[in-house]
Parts: structure tokens; C-alpha cells; sequence
């Protein structure tokens, strides 16, 4: 091992956010930085009926027959938004998803580029 302590295999030191405990024997594919993970309670709208739902989704009752709410498929779930990069990588990712089914995972760059257009999009559907 190093002075620092950081298995052989490691590149770089852990990055700030880091919250994994790297060891000497992690497999390759495993050998990633990674932040703890925040929890975002979100509404979303499902798919087709009788698709795959995510483990602990909460589907909501439809809207009364004849309403435009009766025709979508939503329900409840925390979505989980956490960062990651592959040790001695350069390219830094975001998850954010249900860890299922729905799920965005993005450079930290597009999702600077797309954070602007969602604030954009929620003013319009707040008008």
C-alpha cells in the first residue's frame, strides 16, 4: 500500500463527496467513487398498464371514470439523486431515479445544461 493508504489499483485520491470504503480486492467494475444519495419524494407518471413498477412505488387510484386523470398511471416514489465516477475517470455523473424503472443519469455538465431548461419549464407550467 501507499504512504496514503489507498489501495494499489487507485488512481486518485477519493474526490470530496467520496462516501465508499475502497479496498485492496474491489473488482474492477466496482472501483468508483460514489456520494451518499439524496431522497427526493416525487409524483411520477407510469407507463402502460401492467408494466414494471419500481419495488416500493405507491400507485395512486386513477381520477374518476370519464376525467382526464383517469386515463394516467401515477403513483408516489423516492427517487434517489447521487454522484459517481469511475476511479481515474474524468467524466463525473448524476443519478437520479427510482433505482428501477425511471432514471436520468447524465454528466455533471448536461445536467448543468438541463437544470436551466427544467426552471424554464416549471415557469411554464406554473402560469
Amino acid at each position: 500500500m501507499r504512504t496514503d493508504d489507498r489501495p494499489t489499483w487507485q488512481v486518485e485520491a477519493c474526490p470530496p463527496w467520496c462516501v465508499v470504503l475502497h479496498a485492496e480486492d474491489d473488482h474492477e467494475s466496482d472501483r468508483v467513487h460514489v456520494s451518499t444519495s439524496m431522497s427526493v419524494h416525487a409524483r411520477q407518471l407510469l407507463g402502460s398498464p401492467g408494466g414494471t413498477l419500481p419495488p416500493d412505488v405507491e400507485v395512486e387510484e386513477a381520477g374518476p371514470p370519464g376525467t382526464p386523470e383517469a386515463v394516467d398511471r401515477t403513483a408516489h416514489a423516492d427517487l434517489a439523486v447521487a454522484v459517481h465516477r469511475r476511479d481515474g475517470a474524468r467524466t463525473t455523473w448524476v443519478y437520479a431515479g427510482d433505482g428501477a424503472v425511471q432514471h436520468l443519469e447524465l454528466t455533471a455538465e448536461s445536467w448543468g445544461r438541463l437544470v436551466p431548461a427544467v426552471d424554464r419549464a416549471l415557469e411554464l407550467a406554473r402560469a
